[in-house]
């Protein structure tokens, strides 16, 4: 049956699964799917071709093609860290009572009494540092039943205690401190990056709107290719972008195949 015109509903959603030692398996360690807010999925094929000059022209005498490439460019609203774990060819750790640090935490010493702070962790013991606006540092009181002079504090459990000479001013803390529980990733010294099978579930809609259909579109294999940059810090969310290369498909499998039902 011949539909009518298709154009897209929807961006599409994503699963990745890895080839290992040659063998495309699907199961919950292999394959990926849960991958952010996908924007845009933007397929590109670059047909090659070399020309053949005529030395009796003006004109090449032939084009004939030479080969293809192909990339897919995924934009996303966000990508999950487990994402780009995964493109890095390494996983996401699940830790316990993993070290961390609080860097330039402010701290405002109250106007009144109590002059004393809340810290967001329980600092390790020995590990706190403070300054105030101009980073010159205070001293920290010798013992925790000691009361802080003006410019020293004292630190107990998340507790930090001023003297009332200090009251009204602005100071910055760091400290070490103990997460419970922590998910950690990193990019090894060395490794390699594993191919993998990118299929794409998504809606079109006839021209006249009047049905919509699935469209699958299936990359037998390919790889992450160029820049690929973690989720940008900062107080905007950003988008990113991923580009993945079209490799050479296993056996008479298509590259990339476009599958459209028709109900």
């Amino acid at each position: 049956m011949k539909l009518q015109p298709l154009f897209f509903k929807k961006a599409g959603k994503l699963m990745f699964t890895k080839y290992v030692n040659g063998v495309l398996t699907r199961n919950s360690t292999n394959s990926y799917f849960r991958n952010g807010a996908v924007q845009s999925i933007v397929p590109t094929v670059n047909v090659k071709t070399t020309p053949l000059p005529d030395g009796n022209s003006d004109w090449d005498a032939a084009e004939p093609d030479t080969g293809k490439e192909g990339s897919l460019v995924i934009n996303l609203s966000f990508m999950p860290i487990e994402l780009y774990a995964w493109f890095m060819g390494t996983t996401v750790e699940a830790l316990t009572n993993k070290q961390m640090w609080a860097v330039d935490e402010e701290l405002l010493v109250p106007e009144a009494s109590p002059y004393q702070v809340t810290l967001e962790h329980t600092p390790a013991l020995g590990t706190t540092m403070l300054v105030d606006q101009d980073a010159s540092a205070w001293a920290k009181t010798a013992s925790v039943s000691a009361v802080p002079t003006q410019a020293e504090y004292t630190v107990s459990a998340t507790a930090v205690i001023f003297n009332s000479a200090d009251a009204g001013k602005s100071v910055f803390i760091t400290y070490d401190w103990t997460a419970l529980t922590a998910d950690s990733f990193g990019l090894p010294k060395a490794g390699s990056r594993s191919v993998m099978e990118c299929i794409i579930s998504g809606e079109a809609s006839s021209e006249d709107e009047s049905s919509t259909v699935p469209i699958n579109m299936v990359v037998d294999r390919c790889k992450t290719t160029g820049n690929i940059n973690p989720p940008e810090m900062g107080r905007e969310p950003k988008p990113t972008s991923i580009t993945l290369k079209v490799l050479k498909p296993r056996g008479s499998n298509k590259a990339i195949d476009i599958i459209r039902a028709n109900s």
